[in-house]
């Protein structure tokens, strides 16, 4: 728990966090036997085992973002579009909630795993999904796009997804000159609210409504331009 200490998190905060959550020692021997790869900030990354169901995976993800003491968005030296979130048990909370809300989302975490996909937790969250099949590929565009709480990205030319990861999450961008990942993340994590209020049915016909709308008449798509448009790469 060294990242409670290394960004001040405050102690309140944590007591919550445990209590709510029930958190032991304990909780987080289920994220020794994944392969854990680290950011340039020392933030803590988990690749989900071929075996693990979504039930696995979801869980990984809260103890991730426990584990972090907070995504790393905001910190300085970064142009971000929103302030910095706190590290507190209602955060916890809203993540919890979210996920449930997007439960559907974690039923596809085994079939990508075992059809060469890579998939990883991630400090704010969420999955970061790396596909292994052509399949895969066709459900995200531009550098990448969100599903639930599974954020999908492009594979195109990609033949190596574990190898992948590991250079996005090392270097902390998504590609050469793209945008930081932590404000990406960000970017994503607010697409999955959208996901999670809107459910599974409206949310793609919604922003393909919007997209369209955006493209015929101009200006900028919403759900986008709420999800930041600087963190997104979109500036």
């Amino acid at each position: 728990m060294a990242n409670i200490d290394r960004y001040g998190a405050g102690p309140h905060a944590v007591a919550d966090i445990v209590r709510a959550q029930r958190i032991t020692r304990d909780s987080f021997r289920r994220l020794d036997a994944m392969e854990q790869i680290t950011d340039p900030d020392g933030k803590s990354y988990f690749v989900i085992p071929r075996t693990a169901g979504g039930d696995a995976a979801r869980q990984a993800v809260l103890l991730t973002y426990i584990l972090n003491a907070g995504t790393g968005y905001g910190r300085p030296g970064t142009r971000t579009d929103f302030p910095a979130t706190p590290y507190t048990g209602a955060e916890v909370h809203r993540i919890t909630q979210r996920q449930r809300a997007n439960r559907w989302s974690y039923a596809a975490v085994r079939g990508i795993c075992n059809t060469g996909g890579t998939v990883a937790t991630t400090p704010n969250g969420l999955l970061m999904v790396l596909g292994g099949n052509r399949v895969h590929g066709s459900f995200s565009h531009r550098g990448g796009t969100m599903w639930g709480d599974l954020f999908l990205v492009n594979t195109r030319g990609i033949s190596d997804p574990a190898r992948r990861v590991r250079e996005i999450i090392e270097s902390g961008r998504l590609g050469q000159g793209g945008p930081d990942l932590a404000c990406l993340l960000h970017h994503e994590e607010i697409h999955a609210q959208q996901w999670a209020a809107l459910g599974p049915m409206r949310m793609p016909a919604r922003y393909l409504a919007e997209e369209a709308r955006s493209r015929v008449l101009g200006g900028v798509n919403n759900f986008e331009e709420e999800a930041g448009l600087r963190d997104g790469g979109y500036r």
